[in-house]
């Protein structure tokens, strides 16, 4: 009798054993994974919003001092802000001279002349900017200064979007009445904001010439075309 009990002693205690490591000889469950789509669309555009003047340096900063925009109103594309042109005050010479336009300014530091596009479209038929000058330097007395030209030298284009291709012109411009190609976007580039600084603009006066005291003015014209002309 005594034999039989410490056989089943010694059953019991072997079944518990294996109860508490049965679960070491399955396997560990997989990872498992779920994929689903994200997907998003367009079609046409939001309403135009007026633009900011930006910092031509970065074309991504605002100045809340900048002066006003050229347009208040929302457009699909605009000549959002152009650079005036300013000499100061020269001396009378009878030698041929060249005058450096003074920098504009931006957030009160100096900045290169620029004019600053904007395109709104969702289409991206690209665009051009042309520049000529309307009218000679005159007097106020009315007086014309006779062979006075403005020259746009080397140029530089920031834009706001990554990746947007604007191309200046590859050339110096000398202005005149004519419309030239300062700079342009082809189909599918110049989306968003773009600044288009000029590092040179000058004012080559001959010296022979008859000049006044007071002031001379001229008037710079801009045109955006909707696409490029491909010329």
């Amino acid at each position: 009798m005594m034999m039989f009990k410490c056989r089943a002693t010694l059953a019991v205690l072997t079944v518990g054993v294996t109860m508490l490591t049965g679960g070491s000889v399955f396997s560990a469950e997989k990872d498992q994974t779920a994929t689903v789509p994200a997907t998003v669309s367009f079609a046409g555009a939001e309403e135009p919003i007026a633009i900011d003047r930006v910092n031509p340096a970065d074309a991504t900063t605002k100045d809340p001092a900048a002066p006003a925009n050229m347009r208040k109103a929302g457009m699909p594309l605009t000549i959002d802000y152009a650079s005036p042109w300013r000499f100061k005050t020269q001396k009378v010479s009878l030698v041929d001279r060249t005058y450096v336009a003074e920098r504009d300014l931006f957030a009160g530091k100096e900045v290169a002349n620029h004019v600053q596009v904007t395109d709104q479209r969702e289409k991206l038929d690209g665009w051009e900017l042309q520049i000529r000058q309307a009218k000679p330097f005159t007097h106020t007395s009315g007086a014309e200064l006779k062979g006075a030209k403005l020259h746009v030298g080397a140029t530089s284009v920031k834009s706001a979007v990554e990746g947007t291709l604007v191309m200046p012109s590859k050339s110096a411009i000398t202005l005149n009445d004519e419309f030239a190609r300062l700079a342009s976007a082809k189909a599918g580039d110049g989306y968003g904001t773009s600044s288009l600084s000029m590092a040179d603009v000058k004012l080559t006066v001959p010296g022979q010439v008859k000049k006044l005291a007071g002031n001379y003015s001229s008037e710079v014209v801009y045109k955006l075309l909707a696409a490029p002309t491909g010329a």
